[in-house]
């Protein structure tokens, strides 16, 4: 069976810029043939939405899956890394990335799946190249870089095999012989051609993604528990207001979760907003104009991605320097985006250029934080090449007196927690772990501190200028980062003469102990203790 010797996927506003095939995989023999599968897999798959539904649409669709994993690894429901492949029983895989749905994969045998009404695995090239169009360029016997509307033919010399991506029509394909061996279903190249249509949802579960859902059917009264637990954007299509909660409104529920709980806002009353101090972002691309955090990038860097804009670069970005969802709303930031590509020399290169920013910086300008929302290396990394670029990189970083706060298990220090809807600035009433996936924090571990991950609502700018925000009633660790960084720009403003480690003890020391012995973040107390530190 062929498959990419690199996985790469779509997210909103996303394209795929590089694929390299695996010799020893391409030289599998591949057949299909038609099999009989319920005639319903084309109408489910048309539910699905890339970058919008997620892992539990999936499952209320087609079903638990019977696997998880990444190339040989196989994970638990408890423990997701932040990118993996989903298997289903009778139907395809899916491919997703902090629980969205990336790809939607279909290889070697013949579902019953049928794209644009008419391609299938088993076309032929003639086929495709007749419903998606004629290709801007062939070229024959080098590497496949993944080039949109590029016909590759004999990649590397290996004879037979062809690739072709159409990014207008979010799908690219792999042929042997000129027969489709592999369909991958992306999203498309831009939704200004294709106006969004909203999703109408026949059910509704704590937890779900209701982004651009139609949910003015159902009656949520009685749902207002539920509701705080859902992931909204602006373009959710509410009941009448007989049939809500009684005070309960979506624009205030939005609004409310910009404030990061916790005491923040006190700090921020008192002047304490990391003026003065310099961040760092390495994470997926953003436009730069968003009201959140327009005019606070001091310096925007692209390492390779030739991207646009993500959902996941303006949220990181809002959380930690927002105007009004960040923990340092007067930082100054360095980001750096980086493509989905699961290899770590990409974070590497990245943080290696913030540590050369650093050596041009005066003493009271350097970049103290560097926050990535990933794991480039490390037991459940999803980065499957040059792990240690990663590691090496990051002792540079912090010789050079930054420190680096990352998602891996041997290098990290953070977890999630969830702020009480009601009550966010009460320390002691988080809840420990990631509810949505019934994902606990092991109990008392004396090297994790908790930061939230939920509710919260940060910057959305997927074309630009179109400014919107979202709401995340469930979060991973990929919000807990930022929030943790905004904290220390904090106290760096306060005690700009301690070290990274002093601070990194100030945060451990300042921490609330619950009686579960988790630790969770109090911005307040590690604020008192940087003051009074010697």
């Amino acid at each position: 069976m062929l498959r990419p010797g690199k996985r790469f996927y779509r997210h909103p506003s996303l394209i795929a810029t590089t694929i390299v095939l695996t010799l020893a995989l391409m030289a599998v023999p591949t057949t299909w043939a038609l099999t009989d599968r319920p005639p319903d897999i084309n109408a489910k798959i048309a539910q699905l939405k890339i970058g919008v539904s997620t892992i539990q649409d999936v499952v209320r669709l087609l079903g638990k899956p019977t696997r998880y994993g990444w190339e040989q690894q196989t994970f638990t429901e408890e423990n997701l890394p932040a990118v993996y492949v989903a298997t289903v029983a009778q139907g395809p895989q899916f491919l997703v990335h902090n629980d969205l749905v990336g790809e939607i994969w279909f290889e070697g045998e013949d579902l019953g799946y049928v794209f644009r009404d008419k391609i299938r695995i088993g076309s032929s090239l003639d086929d495709v190249l007749a419903v998606l169009g004629q290709p801007n360029e062939t070229v024959v016997g080098e590497e496949i870089l993944g080039k949109n509307r590029v016909l590759y033919k004999d990649p590397d010399g290996r004879k037979g095999y062809s690739y072709f991506l159409s990014a207008r029509d979010g799908v690219r394909m792999f042929f042997l012989d000129s027969k489709v061996i592999a369909l991958y279903q992306t999203e498309k190249e831009s939704d200004e051609d294709m106006p969004r249509r909203h999703q109408v949802r026949k059910t509704l579960a704590a937890f779900d993604d209701c982004r651009w859902a139609d949910l003015s059917k159902f009656d949520l009264s009685d749902k207002k528990d539920i509701l705080t637990t859902l992931w909204l954007d602006e373009k959710t299509k509410w009941p009448t207001r007989d049939k809500m909660p009684a005070g309960f409104s979506p624009s205030e529920l939005l609004k409310s979760a910009m404030n990061p709980g916790l005491g923040v806002r006190k700090l921020h009353a008192r002047g304490i907003t990391g003026k003065g101090v310099s961040v760092g972002i390495i994470d997926q691309p953003l436009y730069r104009d968003h009201p959140e955090f327009a005019g606070k990038i001091a310096a925007y860097r692209d390492v390779d991605c030739e991207l646009k804009s993500s959902m996941h670069g303006p949220a990181v970005a809002s959380l930690l320097v927002g105007k009004q969802c960040g923990t340092a709303p007067d930082a100054r930031l360095y980001f750096v985006a980086t493509p989905l590509i699961p290899d770590a020399a990409y974070q590497a290169r990245a943080l290696d250029w913030l540590v050369e920013q650093n050596k041009a910086l005066s003493a009271d300008q350097k970049i103290r934080v560097i926050s990535i929302s990933g794991a480039p290396s490390g037991p459940g990394s999803p980065f499957k090449k040059n792990n240690e670029m990663w590691d090496e990189a990051c002792q540079r970083a912090e010789a050079a007196g930054a420190l680096v706060l990352d998602c891996t298990n041997h290098h990290g220090f953070i977890d999630g927690c969830r702020l009480d809807a009601d009550d966010p600035e009460d320390v002691a009433k988080c809840t420990p772990g990631f509810q949505f996936i019934g994902k606990s924090v092991e109990r008392g571990v004396p090297n994790r501190i908790l930061a939230p991950v939920a509710p919260r609502t940060f910057a959305e700018e997927y074309e630009k200028g179109q400014f919107a925000y979202q709401y995340a009633g469930k979060g991973g660790l990929s919000w807990a980062i930022p929030y943790t960084a905004g904290v220390l720009a904090m106290g760096w403003q306060v005690r700009p003469d301690l070290s990274q480690e002093q601070m990194k003890k100030l945060l451990f020391a300042s921490a609330r102990e619950l009686e579960s012995g988790h630790r969770i973040i109090d911005p307040e107390n590690f604020i008192r203790q940087v003051q009074a530190a010697k």
